[in-house]
């Protein structure tokens, strides 16, 4: 090897001597190279895991059908478009008579009378009168609702049924004229004339408090033929799939926990939304408004006529 190469790395290995030793005066030897640890997963204690929405799922099911209202009106039409008596909130009583009594008064009277000469009478007896207290049967109107209520309900209720072309007659417009036609103030045997006289279906509508429910309330559709007393169909949204939705999955630190079995909670589910609070946004669901909840009652009312009229 010539003299000028060995001189030149001789020069170099002179150069890396200092670097070496100042490493290990300050550090010692330099440590070999150690991988980062894996990323942990983020704890996901109660989280709900969101399902794949499917189609009639949420505030989805409480959409128009106009698909079903033209069914309805070309099935209506065919059963020769009866018409339908509104009961809002109230039910047909049984009762024949709108006056009871649970008190009488009564009142007796004794009487001792002598006659005496030629004819000698000796002459006991005693009276006795019954009087009656009568009371008048409670409005069969059930419990009250706010007038903004009623009004919300009714339009999006009736607003399927009048656009199919349907007659929705009202119980106070029938009974006060049918009976402005009569000899009697008895209000049971008015409104029966009316019903007959005026109507082919009894349409009732009850709202009734639950605290299981997401609205608070749940509502049921009977519907009676007024000729024969039939039922026809019955709806009670508690067994509605629109307010059944299926329930969500919990996921724990020790995995997957399905919906509590025991859980008797229903309604409708809403669609979500966020909402800025003073911690960040917040998730809020709220069912979605009454006047689209009554209009899904209102179709699955048409569903049940349908079903009848087949």
């Amino acid at each position: 090897m010539p003299k000028t190469r060995l001189a030149a790395l001789a020069l170099a290995g002179c150069a890396l001597l200092p670097a070496a030793a100042w490493s290990q005066s300050v550090g010692g030897a330099v440590p070999d190279y150690q991988p980062p640890p894996p990323a942990q997963a983020p704890a996901r204690n109660s989280e709900v895991m969101q399902k794949a929405a499917k189609a009639g799922d949420g505030a989805a099911a409480f959409g128009s059908q106009a698909d079903l209202v033209g069914r309805f009106a070309s099935a209506y039409a065919a059963n020769g478009k009866p018409k339908l008596a509104l009961y809002w909130n109230r039910q047909l009583s049984e009762t024949l008579n709108e006056w009871y009594s649970d008190t009488r008064i009564v009142s007796r009277t004794e009487s001792n009378s002598t006659m005496s000469g030629e004819i000698n009478l000796d002459k006991q007896g005693s009276t006795q009168n019954t009087i009656e207290i009568q009371r008048r049967i409670q409005d069969r109107r059930r419990g009250q609702v706010s007038e903004s209520f009623e009004w919300e309900f009714q339009d999006g209720f009736l607003a399927p049924f009048l656009e199919a072309g349907a007659t929705i007659l009202d119980r106070a417009a029938i009974v006060r004229f049918t009976g402005a036609d009569m000899q009697t103030t008895n209000e049971n045997l008015v409104e029966v004339r009316a019903l007959q006289g005026k109507a082919d279906f009894l349409l009732e509508i009850l709202v009734a408090p639950n605290w299981q429910s997401s609205t608070g309330y749940e509502l049921r559709t009977r519907i009676l033929e007024v000729k024969t007393g039939r039922i026809v169909a019955m709806v009670n949204s508690k067994n509605l799939k629109e307010w059944n939705p299926e329930k969500q999955v919990v996921a724990t630190d020790r995995g997957f926990v399905e919906a509590d079995e025991d859980d008797e909670s229903f309604g409708p589910q809403g669609e979500d939304k966020y909402r800025a609070t003073a911690t960040g946004f917040e998730k809020k669901r709220k069912p979605p408004k009454l006047a689209k909840i009554s209009q899904n009652l209102a179709y699955n009312t048409m569903n049940g006529l349908m079903r009848q009229w087949k």
